[in-house]
């Protein structure tokens, strides 16, 4: 079973991956759909799954973005009779919102408290690896997992932050747009391989989990069988690795002790469940050749492992986050910098990963805290494209830009940067439906990734102010998306336009001033910037449709078009002019 945050289909045959959406779309009183829920015998995974099935069979290719066609009038932007209170009003991108958690909390029933699973404190205690086993460590890739994850999970600032997500389009759905943990940021943060293949292994029988556990770990068959005996099903514990490690370090078994090691970091980083407890040992065959551990593309299915767990999270119902919280927590430190409480550690260095640099507190911000920051988040809080400064350890990589399915093993989800393109340093578009991304079989996925370069966004342009977006962008997000958990009065809302960036480091501030400079100054910098501003109060409504003010902000802004096109023309007369001079000279 191929399982997707949002669908299933066979291995075998192309998919889509959303249904159609019900008839009853628009109904604001409508109760959630049931949520069947799938028991998957021997697993240490007893999570709730969202079952739909695939109906198409044929994979669309999309190399460049488009902008989606605008098909609303104004007189619709204000029809607040479809949809539902606070949003979505256009119900026909966030196809499972009854069963969201925001849905819920709007209706008055807050699910009470999430548990986030976190094995900081476990990886603290395991201390060091043995030095005899560092060649395997180094050359596995997940070297920059060890002493990496934070002591301390920020509960207030995950959970918060968790019940933006939105499975339909694998992003946070925030007050500024969209915005999502990106391959980019895995690379930046984690210093994870993005490039290679997908970390693929099937569900193990009873047996053949046995005989694994002994030619990989060198257990005899008795202690395996007693192990998956007591952890019910091909599965084992997290602290029983950790007996095999010492065991495997005393008998100089250097092999097996690294991959005990290693499948306990697995099990306590990027692949950490919700049992807080068990990894399942299909998951050691990724660690049967040390020497080819290298080839996969580690990053890349610890980014479609994160997406499954925040979409379990998004739903009613779900009790508990897993996934790894390290990630998602220096996430929030990087692009919300104001958000919880961190101090910057003196022994981070530009060669560490990203998340290095930060440590958490022993006590982090309440559930309150999140949920109220984020909804009263403005322009002036973010920082889309946080890595600047790290360039040189981490250079930006194309395939970052791929636009299609990523995977680890049956769990398969959209990576889609078309639609937060801001993050890249690009002006935001209307992206397309992410129901045009097809989903074909699993040779097909699997060889788009390795061409990411035909399958990679093309036609973006490049974002003159951090927060860039086309003029329609906000409007139409404000119609499809639920950008509010808390229920208030829009008046009562803070403002979105950016009015200082008193926040930003200086490895970022000083790029974006040289920036500013170099193209726009002089009299035509200054006329574009008041152009931006004076589009910008009609963007964000700092003016009310249908005032005296309203039709003078787009007077203004008709004529600051027209002075410079003007301006630009007889430069460009004067221009041509001096070079036929120069040219006869």
């Amino acid at each position: 079973m191929v399982r997707t945050r949002g669908g299933s289909s066979s291995r075998g045959d192309a998919s889509s991956s959303r249904g159609e959406p019900s008839s009853s779309s628009h109904d604001k009183r409508r109760r959630p759909k049931r949520v069947d829920v799938i028991h998957e015998d021997g697993s240490e995974e007893h999570n709730e799954i969202i079952q739909q099935r695939y109906g198409e069979d044929d994979y669309v290719e999309q190399k460049d973005v488009e902008p989606q066609e605008d098909d609303y009038s104004e007189e619709e932007e204000e029809d607040e009779d479809d949809g539902f209170l606070g949003g979505p009003r256009d119900t026909s991108l966030l196809t499972h919102y009854t069963q969201h958690v925001a849905f819920a909390m709007w209706q008055g029933r807050d699910r009470g408290k999430i548990k986030v699973i976190s094995h900081g404190k476990k990886l603290r205690h395991f201390g060091m690896y043995h030095e005899a086993i560092e060649r395997y460590i180094s050359i596995s890739g997940l070297a920059s997992l060890v002493n990496l994850s934070y002591e301390y999970v920020d509960h207030g600032l995950i959970v918060s932050l968790a019940k933006r997500w939105h499975p339909e389009t694998n992003t946070f759905h925030l007050r500024v747009g969209e915005m999502s943990v990106t391959l980019d940021d895995v690379h930046n943060l984690l210093h994870l391989p993005i490039m290679g293949q997908f970390c693929d292994v099937e569900e193990l029988e009873y047996d053949e989990a046995r005989s694994h556990l002994m030619d990989l770990l060198g257990v005899d068959r008795a202690k395996a069988s007693a192990e998956m005996k007591q952890s019910r099903g091909p599965k084992v514990r997290l602290s029983w690795l950790r007996e095999v490690y010492q065991e495997c370090i005393e008998q100089e078994l250097w092999e097996c002790a690294a991959r005990a090691y290693l499948l306990h970091l697995l099990g306590c980083t990027i692949f950490t469940n919700k049992s807080g407890t068990f990894i399942r040992v299909s998951y050691l065959l990724l660690l049967r050749d040390l020497n080819a551990c290298a080839t996969y593309a580690w990053g890349a299915s610890a980014l479609a492992y994160t997406y499954e767990q925040l979409g379990d999270a998004s739903f009613t119902g779900v009790k508990q986050i897993a996934g790894y919280s390290t990630l998602l927590q220096s996430w929030i430190y990087e692009h919300l910098p104001d958000m919880g409480r961190r101090r910057v550690s003196d022994r981070y260095t530009d060669l560490d990963p990203r998340a290095s640099r930060y440590i958490p507190p022993r006590q982090g911000w309440s559930l309150m805290e999140g949920r109220t920051y984020l909804d009263w988040l403005t322009y002036d809080d973010v920082i889309w494209h946080p890595y600047i400064s790290h360039r040189r350890t981490c250079p930006f990589m194309n395939i970052c830009m791929f636009s299609g399915w990523i995977r680890l093993c049956d769990m398969i989800h959209r990576h889609l940067p078309e639609r937060v393109l801001r993050q890249f340093g690009f002006q935001q578009i209307i992206p397309r439906s992410p129901e045009s991304l097809l989903m074909p079989n699993i040779p097909t996925i699997d060889l788009n990734w390795l061409r990411y370069v035909e399958h990679a966004i093309t036609g973006v342009t490049e974002a003159d102010e951090p927060s860039a977006c086309v003029d329609e962008y906000l409007m139409w997000f404000r119609r499809v998306s639920h950008t509010y958990i808390t229920p208030a009065d829009d008046d009562d809302r803070p403002n979105l336009a950016p009015r200082m960036r008193r926040h930003l480091p200086d490895d970022i501030l000083m790029p974006l001033v040289l920036r500013r400079r170099s193209p726009e100054s002089g009299l035509l910098g200054g006329m574009r910037r008041v152009i931006r501003m004076l589009q910008s109060m009609l963007t964000y409504r700092d003016v009310t449709k249908g005032t005296v003010a309203y039709q003078r902000t787009i007077e203004a802004l008709q004529v600051a078009r027209r002075s410079v096109e003007e301006y630009e023309a007889s430069t460009s007369r004067g221009a041509r002019h001096v070079r036929g001079r120069a040219s006869f000279s």
